[in-house]
């Protein structure tokens, strides 16, 4: 009886996939609702199907981008991945990712299972596969609405993980992680970054993981690289980073990433230290599952951001840059990004409170916008847009930017149509979760349009 359930649910979920993508929509989630709605048990029997690892890739911020740039690199001629590329990472994505890589029979094997998911979920996926490493790339408050306070979803994983056979990989530079290494009966490595040019020794940021989790005391920073992430030590109990395994050293980013993971030499067109992360994070779970360097290097080198995640477009003859962002350590991130980048430009803001976003913005006085004040002459104008268009727009006034370049546009096809016509070298777009894929959209069409007409690109303003 099962078997049949199984056929059945595997032959309406592809039908589903099919009819998704045939109507223009991602056809990531809604298919493999239905089939585990037939079939409750798919998810576990597709995945005992994985020869290989069951990788899990989890964290607050670079998830995505982490755990695409492994799939490059696993992704060989003939190599068997399954992998939720397009972001759905709850069980019915996920399951969705198995339905369209098996066969009509269900007996197909995959040489590995590549999943990304939500901290949240963590739990839930490691009750459905055997996975046999979990990637976990830091930790941050995000949507707290949504997914409760930090220290319940850091206790929520402990608690999975622990005395479990599957193997860790985690940020030794990230406080909240530093404890993890006896929680399990198989292996934790730790990867992170060693002192680099652009590391701060303070920190105006606001910083989870303040106080040591073992005995309370507040920690003392030698350095910062970012937000929380640094060289830490407890006054208290001495805890302090793990011995990495793998090493981010030799950092130089102009703008795109150059740097060495232990003796590996490795580049990257993606931008800021945030990715810089997210690359050795990757590098660190290839080596792990055996991947060779020169694979390693040149998938890395040759993968280009998308889907959001500083995903570039070129209209009227200039870069238009699209980043998510959705918590206060993310859109600072992104901020220092753009004010490293010396061109002068013209930004969007899309803000919205759908429930992919979180309800609650408040977020978003936490994070440091003051830091475009300092950028005001290269930023030419700012415009604020999405459901929240309003909230953007009073942040950046009492961050210090001049209300005369200030614009509202809830719309966001007129807000991208109108800066994309305004003079500067380039363009960021920097968009909650629920705005991004209309905006790329918009910018699809945009790049489209411009490709056919050639255009005077605007001076130098």
């Amino acid at each position: 009886m099962n078997r049949i359930r199984l056929l059945l649910a595997i032959l309406v979920g592809k039908t589903f996939i099919i009819i998704s993508r045939l109507l223009g929509n991602q056809g990531s989630s809604f298919p493999g609702k239905m089939a585990r709605r037939i079939y409750p048990g798919i998810l576990r029997e597709l995945a005992a199907k994985v020869n290989g690892k069951i990788i899990i890739v989890t964290g607050t911020n670079g998830k995505t981008t982490t755990s695409n740039m492994l799939g490059r690199i696993i992704s060989e001629p003939g190599t068997v991945l399954v992998h939720n590329q397009s972001g759905a990472n709850m069980l019915p994505g996920i399951t969705t990712a198995f339905i369209e890589k098996t066969s009509l029979t269900g007996r197909k094997h995959f040489d590995y299972a590549l999943l990304e998911t939500d901290e949240a979920y963590v739990p839930l996926l490691i009750e459905e596969v055997n996975a046999g490493l979990l990637l976990i790339t830091n930790f941050f408050s995000d949507q707290l609405d949504r997914f409760g306070e930090l220290d319940n979803i850091v206790k929520m994983i402990k608690d999975t993980v622990k005395d479990r056979e599957i193997d860790l990989l985690l940020n030794a530079d990230d406080p909240l992680t530093a404890h993890f290494r006896d929680l399990t009966s198989a292996h934790s490595f730790y990867f992170g970054f060693t002192a680099t040019g652009y590391d701060s020794y303070d920190s105006r940021e606001s910083r989870e993981g303040r106080h040591c989790v073992i005995c309370g005391q507040e920690l003392e920073y030698q350095r910062y690289h970012y937000a929380g992430l640094g060289k830490f030590t407890c006054p208290g109990c001495g805890n302090h980073n793990p011995e990495p395994d793998f090493t981010g050293h030799n950092l130089v980013m102009n703008p795109t990433i150059e740097l060495m993971v232990d003796d590996l030499e490795i580049n990257s067109p993606y931008q800021g230290f945030y990715n810089a992360y997210n690359v050795v994070a990757a590098v660190a779970a290839a080596r792990i599952i055996g991947i060779n360097q020169q694979q390693i290097q040149t998938a890395i080198a040759g993968y280009q951001p998308q889907a959001g995640r500083m995903e570039t477009f070129h209209i009227n003859g200039r870069p238009a840059v699209l980043i998510l962002v959705k918590n206060p350590t993310g859109l600072n991130q992104s901020l220092t990004t753009v004010i490293q980048d010396h061109s002068s430009k013209n930004l969007v803001f899309a803000l919205n409170d759908n429930a992919g976003d979180g309800r609650d913005i408040s977020w978003i006085w936490d994070a440091d916008i003051e830091v475009i004040e300092e950028e005001q002459d290269r930023i030419k104008q700012i415009i604020c847009s999405g459901l929240r268009s309003g909230d953007m727009a009073l942040r950046v006034k009492y961050a210090g930017y001049p209300v005369d370049r200030l614009q509202i546009r809830s719309n966001l096809k007129e807000a991208i149509a109108h800066i994309a016509g305004l003079e500067g070298e380039k363009i960021y777009l920097l968009s909650t979760y629920s705005a991004l894929f209309e905006c790329r959209k918009i910018l699809l069409d945009l790049q489209k349009q411009s490709d056919k007409i050639p255009v005077e690109v605007p001076a130098r303003g």
